[in-house]
């Protein structure tokens, strides 16, 4: 079961095929042979073929191929790769994305929560502000998005009166 996993995975064939004839040009185009290549990126000669054939699926090894013959890596887009994921997301969970989205452009990124606020103050303020409707979205939500957002580093939660309070995440830097 774990290997069917893995293998589904593993499908975006068309990008590989195109960075790797697209380093295989750089690298012929630069007077280098898979040899000068193998010295300059520690990259045997077989894996190097692997990678102007699109087969291996390591994208280090592109990113170490591209280095050593000063290719800039291609983007999706500049490949004519379909910009669609494998799977498609419950209505649930793009709900959820979209009030993520809501909650980073009108409350993370102002200096709503300077002093922290709980799940019922953030979504007061998204109704105020009117980018949710009232009574659509429950402080369960905002709550899940605060966890999230918890995981990621952006907040930080503190506890009183046995309620979160949310807080932006002061830099370590």
């Amino acid at each position: 079961m774990e290997q069917n996993k893995k293998s589904a995975i593993v499908k975006s064939p068309a990008y590989r095929e195109f960075l790797g004839k697209e380093l295989r040009k750089q690298r012929i185009e630069g007077g280098f042979t898979l040899q000068d290549v193998s010295d300059m990126s520690n990259i045997p000669i077989n894996t190097l073929l692997g990678i102007e054939n699109g087969k291996v699926t390591n994208i280090d090894y592109y990113v170490e191929y591209g280095k050593a013959v000063k290719y800039p890596l291609a983007t999706l887009r500049q490949a004519k790769v379909k910009l669609e994921p494998a799977n498609k997301l419950p209505k649930e969970q793009l709900e959820r994305i979209k009030l993520t989205k809501e909650i980073r452009n009108n409350i993370i990124l102002t200096d709503f929560l300077s002093d922290g606020k709980s799940s019922q103050q953030i979504k007061d303020e998204l109704e105020r502000l009117k980018v949710i409707p009232e009574d659509t979205v429950t402080t369960t939500e905002i709550a899940g998005v605060m966890r999230n957002l918890i995981a990621d580093k952006t907040v930080v939660a503190l506890k009183s009166g046995g309620k979160n309070l949310y807080m932006l995440k002061i830099s370590d830097s």
